[in-house]
C-alpha cells in the first residue's frame, strides 16, 4: 500500500472528475466515508441518502486534508474533487489506495437469491481441512453470517460489505498471509460497484428468483438478473447450477469465462450437469448423498437437511473441482460445516419441533416447506417471520400468500423495519394472508415476544418455522443497526427453561 497525492487520485478517477481543485496536493494517507474514523492525511467521501455536510466538517475538525463528492460545499475551505459517479469513484479512490494488492488472492465468489451463505461456508470449509492438510493459512471468508480476513473475525453487518469495508477486509488478508479468500456477493454489490476491481477465481451462481425488488433496490427482475450475471465478467472460471431459472442467459453469461463447470441433483437439470448428486438419504440431523465427479462415484455427508442443501454442497463441490482441491479433503470440509441459523433444528420435551432459518425470500420458503411437509407431513406449522420496510416489497404479498396458504398459525413481526413502522409492514402483509385464507394470524412487533408466543401456542406435534433472522443479533432500525437477541439465542432461552412470556 503505498500513499499516493491527491493528484494521483484525480488522474486515477480521469473522466469521472466534473472539476477538481488539489490545493498543495497532500498525501493521502487514509480515504475514508466515516467521519468517526477520519485520521489526518485522510479523503473523506460524501456518500449516502443520509449524507449532510456536518459530516464533512467533523472529517475536516479529524484531519481530512480533501473530500470527495458528487457536489462541492463551498463553505468548505478544502481541495475537493467533484466526480459524476460517486458509486464508481469509491472504487476507484479505493483501488488507488490499496493498489489493488487483493490482486495476490484466490478469491471465490457466490452469487444465489438462496444458498449464498450455505455455500460460501462449505467452500470455506473444503478449503479449510486442505489448508490444515497441507500446511497453507486458512482461508478468510466474507458473508452475511460472519466476517473473518486474518485480523477481523466477527458477526456481519450485511451481505457484502461496502466498497472501502470490503477493500479493508482484502487488505488484510493479503498483510496476514491468508492466500484465499470466500466472497458472498449479493446483486447489490454487483449492481453498485461494491465489488469493482477484483477479480474472482472461480465466481458461483446458484439460482435466481423475483426478489430485492423495490426502489432501493432493482426496479424488476430483469435489472435483478442483469446484476447477478455480472459476476462472470469478473471471473476466470465459472460454477452454475444447471437447474437455475433461465439457464440459458446464465449459461451465455458464463462462457466469457474460461471454463465452466454445471451441478444439479440427477434428474432435476434439464441437460445433464457436470457433477450430479444422487441417492440422498437422511441420517438423524445429517444426510448423506452420492455425487459424481469425472464419471467417478463418491460419498459425502453434510450435516443440514434439505435436498436443496446436497444442492449447495455440489456447488462447493464444483468449485473445488475446480480449484484442484482433492475430493478427500472436499469430503472432511463438507463433513465439518455447521452453519448457525441455517436449518436449525430443536425439539421441545412436549414434542414440539422448532426450526430456525435464515429463508427470507419467496424461493427459500418455498424450498423449506416444501421440505417441511415432506419430513413432518402431519405436524401442524406456526410461521414467525417479518419482512423488511424499505426494500423488496414483493415479499409482503408472497410471504401473506405462502403463509396462508401453507400455515396453520402466524405470527408477523419484525425484520429490519428500517424507518417504516413495523405495525403497518405487518398489516400488508396481513392483507395478503387474509386474501388466500383465514388462518389465525397474529402482529406482535417484539420478534422475541413473538417467538415465545408462537412456541407457547404451538400444538405438541406441531412444528414452528422460525424465519428470516437466523443467528443475526441485529435490526436495522431507522438509520442503524440495533443489537438485539437473535431467533437462535431467543429458542434456547425457551429451551433452557425461562419458558414463553407473559
Amino acid at each position: 500500500m503505498t500513499h499516493h497525492r491527491l493528484s494521483d487520485y484525480v488522474s486515477a478517477l480521469g473522466p469521472l472528475v466534473r472539476r477538481a481543485s488539489v490545493g498543495s496536493d497532500p498525501i493521502i494517507t487514509q480515504v475514508t466515508y466515516d467521519s468517526r474514523e477520519v485520521r489526518p492525511g485522510a479523503l473523506f467521501i460524501c456518500k449516502g441518502v443520509h449524507f449532510s455536510p456536518t459530516y464533512l466538517r467533523q472529517a475536516i475538525d479529524r484531519g481530512a486534508v480533501a473530500y470527495l463528492s458528487a457536489c462541492a460545499y463551498p463553505e468548505v475551505d478544502q481541495p475537493c474533487v467533484e466526480v459524476t459517479d460517486i458509486r464508481e469513484a469509491i472504487a476507484t479512490a479505493g483501488a488507488t489506495y490499496y493498489d489493488c494488492e487483493w490482486d495476490a488472492l484466490t478469491m471465490i465468489g457466490v452469487t444465489s437469491t438462496k444458498g449464498k451463505s450455505t455455500t460460501t461456508s462449505f467452500i470455506h470449509s473444503i478449503l479449510a481441512a486442505w489448508a490444515a492438510a497441507t500446511g497453507r493459512p486458512r482461508p478468510g471468508i466474507l458473508t452475511s453470517i460472519r466476517y473473518e480476513d486474518g485480523v477481523v473475525d466477527e458477526e456481519a453487518t450485511r451481505t457484502t460489505p461496502e466498497t472501502l469495508d470490503l477493500y479493508g477486509h482484502l487488505h488484510n488478508a493479503v498483510t496476514s498471509g491468508l492466500t484465499h479468500m470466500c466472497v458472498e456477493v449479493s446483486s447489490q454489490a454487483l449492481r453498485y460497484r461494491r465489488v469493482a476491481n477484483l477479480t474472482f477465481e472461480v465466481g458461483c451462481f446458484l439460482n435466481i428468483a423475483e426478489d430485492h425488488i423495490s426502489p432501493q433496490e432493482h426496479p424488476d427482475y430483469e435489472d435483478y438478473l442483469t446484476a447477478k450475471l455480472q459476476i462472470f465478467s469478473q471471473s476466470r472460471h465459472a460454477v452454475v447450477n444447471a437447474r437455475t431459472r433461465d439457464v440459458d442467459r446464465v449459461m451465455a453469461a458464463a462462457r466469457q469465462c474460461e471454463k465452466t463447470v454445471t451441478f444439479a441433483l440427477r434428474g432435476e437439470a434439464p441437460v445433464e450437469a457436470d457433477i450430479q448428486g444422487y441417492d440422498v438419504r437422511p441420517v438423524g440431523t445429517a444426510q448423506r448423498f452420492t455425487a459424481l465427479i469425472d464419471g467417478v462415484e463418491h460419498e459425502f455427508c453434510i450435516g443440514l437437511r434439505g435436498s436443496f442443501n446436497v444442492e449447495n454442497a455440489l456447488a462447493a463441490i464444483a468449485v473445488a473441482t475446480l480449484l484442484g482441491i482433492p475430493v478427500d479433503h472436499m469430503r472432511e470440509g463438507l463433513a465439518a460445516v455447521k452453519v448457525v441459523g441455517r436449518m436449525e433444528v430443536f425439539s421441545l420435551p412436549r414434542g414440539t419441533t422448532i426450526i430456525v432459518d435464515y429463508a427470507h425470500e419467496k424461493l427459500s420458503i418455498e424450498t423449506l416447506l416444501a421440505w417441511a411437509k415432506q419430513d413432518y407431513p402431519q405436524a401442524p406449522i406456526t410461521m414467525v417471520f417479518g419482512t423488511p420496510g424499505e426494500k423488496a416489497f414483493n415479499r409482503r404479498q408472497e410471504f401473506g400468500v405462502l403463509a396462508g396458504l401453507h400455515a396453520d398459525e402466524i405470527y408477523l413481526t419484525e425484520e429490519d423495519p428500517g424507518e417504516v413502522p413495523v405495525v403497518d409492514i405487518c398489516e400488508v402483509v396481513l392483507t395478503h394472508i387474509l386474501a388466500v385464507g383465514h388462518k389465525p394470524a397474529h402482529i406482535v412487533p417484539d420478534r422475541v415476544e413473538a417467538i415465545h408466543r408462537a412456541v407457547a401456542s404451538a400444538p405438541d406435534d406441531g412444528l414452528v418455522l422460525i424465519l428470516g433472522k437466523g443467528a443475526e443479533r441485529w435490526q436495522y432500525r431507522g438509520v442503524a443497526a440495533e443489537t438485539v437477541p437473535s431467533d437462535i439465542d431467543t429458542v434456547r432461552e425457551i429451551l433452557a427453561g425461562a419458558g414463553p412470556r407473559d
